[in-house]
This record gives structure tokens, C-alpha cells and sequence, in this order.
């Protein structure tokens, strides 16, 4: 079978010194820098996401008699972008670094306060990763080519996750996170089904049972969830998958310890991103993670990878290669297959589980 007992990470690194998640949670901000010991905070954040905080986090600062210095990032977390941060005098100067935005940003700031050894504070605007919570930072080049992660060696410090702009956040990225944390039973699964807690490392063992409770509560609230941040509403539900999508899945992560677990979806993304990073620019991580799952459920032979498929297809994502931009060419199936079967995903695989995964890659394609 493929994937072996190999743990990429030797420590247990479960989640933030603290997280936050509650309506208003933003005006905390300037509290919890004080608290890791800021007064010249340093932001880093997407255009739109300052748009939605930056007044609060400014009116915050001010009662404790603070200013921030800002910095505006677009594009992919990128190690030379971020030692360029790095270097800027404003950056040197502060003592606090503050994340704002989505994935890339948290990505992004994690790195350049990580590095520096300044405390770190993230304030996610939306759910469609649990890169806020993560302490590692997946890097790319600047065109948005995959080049590895820096797993960093302390956690962040602190989540602010204020429910007064997550329960707006466009339900494109509500699903992406969706279907970036379903991804985790699908992946765990294959290894670990049938598998005792005596035979197996124990924290991916909790890391899978914990999967598979966060799994249900998603299948459950999934639809209920997309209509009620559709409306704005801030309700129970969107609240419970939020939760699920940054806290549970950080823990679920920690827990697995980077295993090489068979990440079918996962690998998929990351191929994409590699090989075809012009394509696929525009869509998300979660997207196209979710198109992997397809072929992640036929490769486990669980399930029905079309009834999958045609969940997502109601929900309005992509399903395919073609439609992120990728021509399934005889050409480009062979080199994306290829590609994973000699990833970590694949590795000590037999030819029937090599075969199989060709057969999955092939329901993806088109």
C-alpha cells in the first residue's frame, strides 16, 4: 500500500497561544498586541481586507496609544516578497506583526514574523483556508508556482476571527474551505481504515477520528451554511462551520504532523499549481483540492466519486481540469500523473495502486 507510517514533523504543534471568535472580536486587536508585548505594530494585509478592518484596527490602536505602519500585499506568499517586507525600515522598527486577509496574507505574515521572532497576530477574512491558525507558510514563486512549505517552529501567537465580517465573506471562498477541510477524512481514510490505535501513530489517529466528526458537521450544515453567509447572516450554523474550517482543521493538521498521508486532492493542487501556474492563477487552493477529491474517492474506492462531483457542480465550482484552465491532453494527463505518482502521496506504491490512480486522474479531466 502506499504511504507508510512517515511523520514529516517530530513536534505536536496543535494550534494559537489564543484565538478569538465572536462578533466584534476585531476591536481586540490593540489588546492582544499589548499583551505579546507591542506598541508599533506592523500590518500586513490583502487591498480588500484592510478595506473591511482597517478603520476599526486603526480606532483600536488609538485607545492604547498606538499607531500601525501598513503594508498593502497581493499575489501569492512569496519568500523573496516577504524578505523584501522584511528589509523596509517600518518592519525592522516594529515589534508586533498583524496578518489581514486571506490565506496568502496569513501565509505571508506568519513568515515575516516567524523569521524575525516577532509575535504574530492574524485576522482572517475569510474561512477558505486554516492558514490563519497553521504555524507553516506554503510558498510560492511570484507567478504563483509551488515551491514548498516552511514549517515554522513556534505557533502563532493569536487568531482574531470577528464574526461580523466572516459571516459575509463571498460563499466562493466559504467553499473552498469546505472542501479544503473535507479533504482531510478522504486523505487520513485510506491509510488509517481498519487501522487500531495500537498500530498507528497516535496522533494521526486523533487527527482522523477528529476529521471525521468535523466531516459530518460540514455534510450537515453545508447547504444551510452557503445560504445564511449568501444573506449575511450571522447565525449558529455559520458560526459552527467558521469554527470547523479554521480552528478544528489547524488542530487536524497539527495532530497529523505533515504524514504523507495518500493527499490525492492535495497533490493535485499542487501539481496544478507547478505545472500550470499561468492556468490556474485565478482559483482557489480549495478549489482545486476539491477536484482532487474526486479522484481521491475513486482512487479509495469509497463512496461515488460522481454523485461528489455533482454536489459541486450544484454548488457552482469547478469540477475539472478544463474548467481551472487545464486542457486534459494525453500530454498533460501522463505528466500530472507522473508527477504524483512520484510525490510523497505515492510512495512505495504497487502497480495496481499506480494503475488505479491513473483511472481517477482520468474522471477529472474533462
Amino acid at each position: 500500500m502506499a504511504t507508510k507510517s512517515n511523520i514529516k514533523e517530530s513536534s505536536f504543534r496543535l494550534g494559537c497561544g489564543r484565538y478569538l471568535q465572536e462578533s466584534g472580536a476585531l476591536w481586540s486587536v490593540a489588546e492582544e498586541a499589548a499583551r505579546l508585548g507591542g506598541k508599533r505594530p506592523f500590518v500586513i494585509g490583502g487591498k480588500t481586507a484592510l478595506s473591511l478592518t482597517k478603520q476599526t484596527i486603526d480606532q483600536s490602536l488609538a485607545a492604547k496609544g498606538m499607531t500601525a505602519n501598513y503594508h498593502t500585499y497581493t499575489g501569492f506568499c512569496c519568500r523573496e516578497a516577504c524578505a523584501e517586507i522584511m528589509e523596509t525600515e517600518a518592519f525592522l522598527a516594529a515589534d508586533v506583526v498583524i496578518g489581514v486577509g486571506g490565506g496568502n496574507v496569513m501565509d505571508a505574515a506568519k513568515y515575516c514574523a516567524v523569521l524575525s521572532g516577532k509575535p504574530i497576530i492574524n485576522i482572517p477574512t475569510s474561512s477558505a483556508t486554516c492558514a490563519a491558525y497553521t504555524p507553516l507558510s506554503v510558498c510560492y514563486t511570484r507567478e504563483g508556482g509551488t515551491v514548498g512549505t516552511t514549517h515554522h517552529k513556534v505557533e502563532v501567537n493569536c487568531v482574531i476571527a470577528d464574526m461580523d465580517i466572516l459571516c459575509r465573506q463571498p460563499v466562493r471562498l466559504l467553499l473552498s474551505g469546505i472542501y479544503d477541510s473535507l479533504a482531510k477524512i478522504y486523505e487520513l481514510r485510506q491509510r488509517l481504515l481498519g487501522v487500531t490505535v495500537d498500530d498507528a501513530d497516535i496522533g494521526l489517529y486523533a487527527s482522523y477520528h477528529l476529521s471525521g466528526f468535523m466531516t459530518d458537521l460540514l455534510e450537515r450544515k453545508l447547504e444551510k451554511c452557503c445560504e445564511d453567509v449568501r444573506a449575511g447572516r450571522n447565525t449558529k450554523t455559520v458560526y459552527d462551520v467558521v469554527y470547523a474550517l479554521i480552528a478544528m482543521t489547524g488542530v487536524i493538521s497539527g495532530l497529523a504532523r505533515g504524514s504523507n498521508q495518500t493527499a490525492i486532492g492535495h497533490k493535485v493542487y499542487e501539481t496544478l499549481r507547478a505545472l500550470f501556474p499561468r492556468e490556474v492563477y485565478t482559483y482557489l487552493h480549495g478549489e482545486m483540492v476539491a477536484i482532487g477529491l474526486i479522484a481521491q474517492i475513486a482512487y479509495n474506492g469509497e463512496g461515488d466519486p460522481m454523485a461528489f462531483r455533482a454536489q459541486m457542480k450544484k454548488l457552482g465550482m469547478p469540477v475539472s481540469l478544463r474548467e481551472v484552465g487545464v486542457e486534459a491532453t494525453p500530454e498533460n494527463m501522463q505528466l500530472i500523473y507522473k508527477t504524483i505518482c512520484s510525490s510523497s502521496a505515492m510512495a512505495g506504491s504497487t502497480s495496481e495502486e499506480q494503475a488505479r490512480l491513473s483511472a481517477a486522474l482520468a474522471l477529472i479531466a474533462t
